[in-house]
Formats: C-alpha cells, sequence, structure tokens
C-alpha cells in the first residue's frame, strides 16, 4: 500500500485485491476532494472518504483499511506542505481535514479574521494552534458531543463577513450560494467560485491523464 502516491491508480472497480481497490478510491477522493489544497489554491478542506467498489470483504476489514491508508498518505503528503488529520470513523471509512499549515498562517495575518477567531474562543498565536483547536471541534462534532463549528470557514478559505453571516442566521439571508453562502461582495464571490472551480477541474484532468500525487504536491507547494 501507499504506491498511489507516485502511480495515477486505475479504475477500482478493475482491482485484483481489496487493498488495491480501496487505495485507488482513496487516492481518486483525496484528488477529488482536497485537490484545491493540494493544488495550493485554499488553505483546509473536510473531507469523507468510504470505499465503495469492491463488493467483498467485511465492513471492519475496510475500516482498517482506511485507517492505514491515511496513515500512510499522512506521512507521504507532509514532505510537501500538507498535513492530513482524522477526525471520526464514518461506516466503512473515515471524516479528514486536509490543510496547508502556510496558508494558516497567512489567516492569522488578517486582524479581521483574529478577530472573529478570538470571539468564538480560538487560538490565534500560531496557525498549529489554531487547528488544533478545530479538529477538537469536529472531533466532537462528529461523535456527537457538539454543533458543527461554523468557524471552520474561516479555515476553509470563505471570506470573514460570509462566515459572520452564516454563524448569525444559518445561511438565511446570504445574497448568494456557491460554495459559501456569501453575505458580502457577490461579484468577488461568484469570481472566486470560478477560480476555485478551474483549479479544481485542472488538478483532476492532471490526475486523470496520468500525472500522480506526489507531482501534484510538488505543484501545489511551488
Amino acid at each position: 500500500m501507499g504506491q498511489g502516491i507516485d502511480i495515477c491508480m486505475g479504475d477500482p472497480r478493475e482491482a485484483t485485491t481489496l487493498e488495491e481497490s480501496v487505495e485507488s478510491e482513496f487516492v481518486r477522493t483525496l484528488v477529488a476532494q482536497a485537490g484545491l489544497v493540494i493544488w495550493g489554491a485554499k488553505p483546509a478542506a473536510i473531507f469523507g472518504f468510504t470505499p465503495r467498489a469492491w463488493k467483498r470483504g467485511d465492513a471492519g476489514r475496510k475500516r482498517w483499511l482506511s485507517a492505514r491508508l491515511f496513515s500512510i498518505y499522512e506521512r507521504a503528503t507532509r514532505a510537501y506542505g500538507v498535513r492530513l488529520a482524522w477526525l471520526a470513523a464514518h461506516g466503512e471509512g473515515c471524516m479528514l481535514l486536509a490543510w496547508r499549515p502556510s496558508q494558516v498562517e497567512g489567516l492569522l495575518r488578517d486582524s479581521a479574521t483574529c478577530a472573529l477567531l478570538e470571539e468564538v474562543g480560538l487560538p490565534t498565536g500560531s496557525g498549529r494552534e489554531l487547528v488544533s483547536a478545530l479538529i477538537g471541534r469536529l472531533r466532537s462534532y462528529y461523535s456527537g458531543k457538539a454543533a458543527f463549528p461554523h468557524e471552520i470557514g474561516l479555515v476553509l478559505g470563505y471570506p470573514v463577513e460570509d462566515v459572520r453571516g452564516f454563524m448569525a442566521d444559518g445561511g438565511r439571508g446570504a445574497k448568494a450560494v456557491g460554495r459559501w453562502r456569501c453575505y458580502g461582495d457577490v461579484e468577488a464571490a461568484r469570481a472566486r467560485f470560478a477560480e476555485l472551480g478551474r483549479c479544481e477541474r485542472a488538478c483532476k484532468q492532471l490526475y486523470s491523464a496520468g500525472v500522480p500525487v506526489r507531482e501534484l504536491l510538488r505543484m501545489g507547494a511551488a
């Protein structure tokens, strides 16, 4: 396991073993759901992974493979400035957080971002402390102990005014809806939605054309 960092794995339905099938799905999910983080286009992404293609094999085995793949790819991506965190088990798979520490640190240079983080009781001294605190809140949510921490939107790259607006009314007063709910500059938000869409398509297309994850990570770190 772990070969998917250096090669584009084929269709998981064509795999000859459960391990190959689950890894193929894992890498494809990583590119599809965290591709913008890999590409360097946004600070963080929350996503789920549940292996589906392989019909044989018990759920416990698939959960074990999901955890094993997380461990392998967490180490592999770290060298290129991307970190992965395990948030919770989810069916036969898991919920994960991917982030670029350098970009999270950059968020803390914005006074408006820091002001909102402090209002909701989050640390602003370092990106590492911030992400650690957010991971704790997300784990509490996935374990059913707390409400979803919508302040995570700041680390997902959403504008401060949009995060504030959503936290205030749950999205009811949004002026536009795309990758997030916009309360402020609609034109800027739609331009950003389009930009992220282009980056996401480019990342997926490169992977589909044979560019491995390791090279995508290099490109994002450049």
